[in-house]
């Protein structure tokens, strides 16, 4: 038997169900047909751990975030569990990993061939090859506010002889043309382009599947829950918004990897946790420095390497732990209408080593400042409002599967241990 399951981020399954049905889109429909189960989590956005870089490495382990204490994207390189593809690879069970969120390739000698995420910097990619796609939309996607992320694709050569080796470069070509089209028509809004990245890579992901074969294999595709955080302004799907656009896709990569499902394979779809709409709620507004380093360096804070991730937090590492400590009381003391600007977290066992993310989220004027060691910035000169958020986390989630293998309800972490039992491990191996 093949499993394949599908890591669906955040979708909200009675918007999917009203997709399929109000765009009449035949392959959600037959995903909102499968056996459902309700997931849920233990945490909050109090607790910092209510994010998906946190909750898909819960799924990946079968440990809740108490257990496994990974709390921000990269701190998967301290991971002390082994993960869903290692469990199995030590009982010869081969898997292929696709863009799987905050996670390694780790010890799995039986994992054919691992994509990582696009901002878990410490994970390359296995075969080689896949680094030639992974390099420039790993670049691009951590500067995505830059003027200066068109040169990040000036590898496109060996970007695109990857995709002719794999018989894709004449889809690519019509691709492309398709998003430039679509990217006129949203006034180049992001959810197009991440739409498009999300097709890309289901499709690459299913010519290594059909190569390698793996028993087990997990895709990664994240542009329902940028569009449920960014555009889910209308309660009621339109067929021209752009809630619309991402479903169709969706949809589309539904209908390929129905496709090559045999008959007795697997297929689990999950998101891991969900989201809600926010449109009776308090405006809650996403910040990010439009460059990250000229930031630090009109704060005083130079010779810093920045690590960003995928919104409004980065890690900083310092030449020393001394300036390390100086850099974490600078920008702690920076405060925007009196409340701090930043969280920022030490780590004791690297002391050159930050976390840093932006914790300020009520609306400003154009004319906002801040103030840093008695000296006031220009806010908007520094950073840009990403989004005024339509959806945000919930604590509960959904399953969804062609064959009856889960119970009704069960914790996101409980998902990999009946994975796990549906190949033949001992107890032992489980554990």
């Amino acid at each position: 038997m093949k499993s394949l399951f599908l890591e669906l981020n955040e979708f909200n399954f009675d918007l999917l169900k009203e997709a399929g049905n109000e765009l009449d889109l035949k392959n959600l429909k037959r995903l909102c047909s499968f056996y459902k189960s309700d997931t849920w989590t233990e945490d909050t956005y109090e607790s910092d751990y209510l994010d998906p870089w946190v909750q898909w490495v819960s799924v990946h382990t079968g440990l809740p975030s108490s257990q496994h204490k990974v709390k921000h994207l990269g701190d998967v390189t301290n991971l002390q569990t082994e993960q869903l593809w290692e469990k199995l690879s030590e009982c010869g069970v081969s898997s292929g990993i696709w863009c799987a969120m905050n996670a390694t390739r780790g010890k799995a000698d039986q994992c054919l061939f691992f994509l990582p995420d696009l901002w878990t910097a410490s994970e390359r990619a296995y075969p080689e090859e896949l680094n030639v796609l992974l390099d420039p939309l790993r670049a691009t996607s951590k500067n995505y506010t830059s003027k200066r992320k068109l040169e990040y694709l000036k590898d496109a050569r060996k970007f695109l002889t990857l995709f002719k080796k794999n018989g894709l470069l004449g889809s690519f070509i019509k691709k492309t043309v398709k998003v430039i089209l679509d990217a006129i028509r949203f006034r180049f809004k992001p959810f197009v382009f991440i739409s498009f990245t999300d097709d890309l890579s289901a499709n690459l992901f299913l010519k290594y599947k059909k190569r390698y074969n793996p028993d087990f294999s997990i895709l990664f595709l994240n542009c329902l829950a940028h569009l449920q955080h960014h555009q889910w302004k209308n309660r009621k799907i339109k067929k021209s918004d752009p809630l619309a656009h991402g479903f169709r896709t969706i949809d589309r990569i539904l209908g390929m990897l129905f496709d090559q499902l045999g008959p007795n394979d697997l297929i689990i779809v999950t998101n891991a946790f969900s989201q809600k709409n926010t449109s009776d709620e308090k405006p809650w507004i996403l910040y990010r420095q439009i460059d990250q380093k000229k930031f630090l360096e009109a704060m005083g804070l130079h010779h810093v390497s920045v690590e960003s991730h995928m919104t409004h937090d980065a890690h900083l590492t310092f030449p020393s732990a001394e300036l390390a400590e100086k850099g974490q009381i600078l920008l702690e003391g920076i405060r925007i209408q009196g409340d701090p600007l930043f969280l920022v977290e030490a780590y004791p066992d690297e002391p050159t080593k930050l976390f840093y993310r932006i914790q300020f989220t009520d609306e400003l004027r154009h004319d906002a400042y801040f103030v840093s060691q008695g000296k006031s910035f220009s806010f908007f000169d520094l950073f840009t409002a990403i989004v005024k958020r339509t959806g945000r986390h919930t604590q509960g989630g959904t399953l969804l599967c062609n064959q009856e293998k889960f119970p009704p309800k069960l914790a996101n972490h409980e998902i990999s241990s009946i994975i796990l039992d549906l190949y033949p491990l001992s107890e032992i191996q489980k554990v």
